[in-house]
């Protein structure tokens, strides 16, 4: 029976996941070739997939839609870990040891397997109809070459699937790098960190690898008033170190100190060049592409740290005010955190200090005010000082 293709913009990803979930198999578009796919646990669906490639016994990667979803099939460690929080959607295998069983055929018989979360939307709501987990070995019969296009495809392998769903050529066009962790160490490979060996070489190279790993992980403080911090960053609930990890690998900064605050999702940090250009930069990182950020969510620069008393507030408000340029506007935002401090009565006390028209819908400054317990964190910044992830996300979908 022929199979079924599907272009990508008109297709139901849950319809095709039941055809994975009834033990059938797929060819996908992914963001390094066209993958071939059933349900990872189906063991008779493995060995279909291992039919249609005409594959000896050789072990066969499983894409996931999310680093929970991997970490329920692998341990992945500290390294693997770090290297899932930096390339992380992208087209770096991980190969890592089990964490519950699979399919003898599609490990090889070893007690390990590759993952990774590929950075194609297409694929990632394949993976998530399919119940989180799809196998994501090259759609192409062993020894010919990589599909990029349904175009090239192989004739005999399509006669082997139900459906393939086209979204024309995949982005990076060769296979991900792959490289492994933990115990037992490979028979192959070559060993390019303390435990961690690259089995094949792609489209990220080793020294990009080493350089991730050998970055220092962030240092952690403990909550409380007397600590010194220049940014604020917010994450969610239970994110707070792979936020930590994440922000150190993207700004490229170790020496970054951070603080928790008491608050789930909620962190002091302590930069050591200027919080305003650390957080621009930050942004034109981002600019391209804002899902690299996985976890932080916004990154709000402080210039001045005072107590929570409206007195020392509008002192230092009075004193950064300065930046603001006549016939340029400002708006007031506060934010409180475990502060009896009324915003209301704040916004009017600090207002009488800005000599400027008030703009409350697109103000050319931001007067902010982070209240958290008994400090206060004040800045005098324009909108975009402010990193924040979200509105950088929906400006790049084209939403207002």
């Amino acid at each position: 029976m022929p199979c079924k293709i599907c272009a990508a913009d008109r297709f139901d990803p849950r319809e095709v996941g039941e055809v994975v979930r009834g033990g059938g198999i797929i060819v996908y578009p992914t963001d390094t070739v066209y993958g071939i796919g059933c349900d990872p646990r189906n063991e008779a669906a493995v060995r279909r997939v291992f039919a249609a490639k005409r594959r000896e016994k050789k072990p066969m990667p499983v894409l996931v839609d999310s680093l929970q979803s991997a970490e329920k099939l692998v341990e992945l460690g500290e390294a693997g870990r770090a290297l899932a929080e930096r390339f992380w959607p992208g087209p770096l295998t991980i190969v890592a040891p089990l964490r519950e069983e699979l399919p003898e055929e599609l490990t090889g018989g070893r007690q390990k397997v590759g993952v990774r979360i590929p950075r194609h939307p297409v694929a990632i709501s394949l993976i998530a109809a399919s119940g989180g987990a799809l196998v994501g070995t090259s759609a192409n019969v062993s020894g010919r070459r990589a599909a990029s296009s349904v175009g090239e495809l192989d004739p005999e392998l399509l006669n082997t699937v139900e459906v393939v769903v086209d979204a024309g050529e995949t982005p990076v066009g060769i296979s991900s790098t792959v490289v492994e962790v933990g115990q037992p160490i490979p028979e192959v490979g070559a060993k390019i960190a303390e435990g961690v060996w690259l089995i094949r070489e792609g489209p990220i190279d080793v020294e990009t690898i080493r350089s991730a790993l050998g970055r220092r992980l962030p240092r952690m403080g403990t909550s409380g008033g007397a600590e010194k911090f220049n940014i604020i960053v917010t994450t969610q609930r239970g994110n707070e170190r792979n936020c930590m990890r994440e922000l150190v690998t993207l700004s490229g900064e170790t020496s970054i100190r951070f603080s928790r605050t008491g608050f789930p999702g909620l962190l002091k940090g302590e930069v050591p060049s200027d919080p305003v250009e650390f957080c621009r930069q930050l942004a034109a990182k981002l600019a391209e592409d804002p899902w690299r950020a996985r976890f932080i969510l916004k990154v709000t620069p402080i210039q001045e740290v005072t107590r929570a008393e409206g007195q020392e507030i509008r002192a230092a408000v009075r004193r950064l005010s300065g930046a603001i340029p006549e016939g340029a506007s400002f708006r007031i935002t506060v934010n409180k955190r475990g502060s009896e401090i009324r915003s209301s009565e704040l916004i009017r006390e600090v207002a009488r200090e800005v000599e400027r028209k008030v703009n409350l819908e697109r103000p050319d400054w931001i007067v902010d005010i982070e209240l958290i317990r008994d400090s206060a964190g004040v800045s005098v910044l324009r909108p975009g000082d402010i990193v924040s992830v979200t509105k950088m996300q929906e400006t790049a979908l084209g939403k207002d």
